[in-house]
């Protein structure tokens, strides 16, 4: 019997023909391979950077470039926007008397209030250990205040399903009544809100001068 590799002459020439093409047929598929892999863990790494791992929202990097976009939007469209800051009251004392996993659990489901108390296209983030902020295209002051208003009340009002009772502080500001820059609406967002945290907590306040 003729060896494998014994080709006619004639032949010689095809089967290299076929062999380099099936060297690029798998190489292009290994490539093809890599290349979507790649593209997975960026696009992996890409969530993990922008979104929060406990409760799916935007997270505190993310937060002033979603501010940023909105208020450039507001801006050419020479409309409103507003900014809601909510904060949990004593929340330490949750994590301290039931612990961090239930204290976790609480904060994943006040998340789920906020997003469920506004509209689509309405931005949650959460920017610190107990801290969330609310993105409100399109909405001036009256409107932002009720939006808050209706975020407080499903929390404290909501059974979270054995989880301790928490409530929230709300505080409003206004683009651009109360400020055009992303540092200083956030700030008055903040104040407005350790206003409401003054106020007995519970509570929501818009910004005053």
């Amino acid at each position: 019997m003729a060896p494998f590799t014994d080709l006619h002459a004639d032949a010689v020439i095809p089967f290299r023909i076929a062999c380099v093409a099936a060297g690029l047929c798998v190489g292009a598929f290994a490539y093809g391979v890599a290349r979507f892999t790649l593209f997975r863990a960026n696009r992996r790494l890409a969530h993990l950077a922008a979104y929060d791992g406990l409760t799916g929202l935007f997270n505190q990097r993310q937060f002033p470039r979603a501010l940023g976009s909105e208020l450039l939007r507001a801006q050419r469209n020479d409309q409103p926007a507003s900014l809601i800051i909510t904060d949990l009251d004593h929340f330490k004392l949750i994590n301290d008397e039931y612990g961090h996993t239930t204290g976790d659990d609480v904060l994943a489901a006040v998340a789920h209030d906020e997003v469920a108390s506004v509209r689509p296209f309405d931005i949650a983030c959460r920017i610190g250990g107990e801290e969330f902020t609310v993105i409100l295209p399109q909405t001036g002051r009256d409107e932002g205040l009720e939006v808050a208003e209706r975020i407080r009340a499903r929390v404290a009002l909501t059974d979270h399903e054995c989880l301790p009772s928490v409530t929230i502080s709300c505080g409003v500001a206004t683009f651009p009544d109360d400020a055009n820059a992303i540092r200083d609406l956030t700030k008055r967002a903040d104040d407005a809100m350790y206003a409401a945290k003054s106020a007995g907590r519970n509570a929501v306040r818009a910004w005053q001068a």
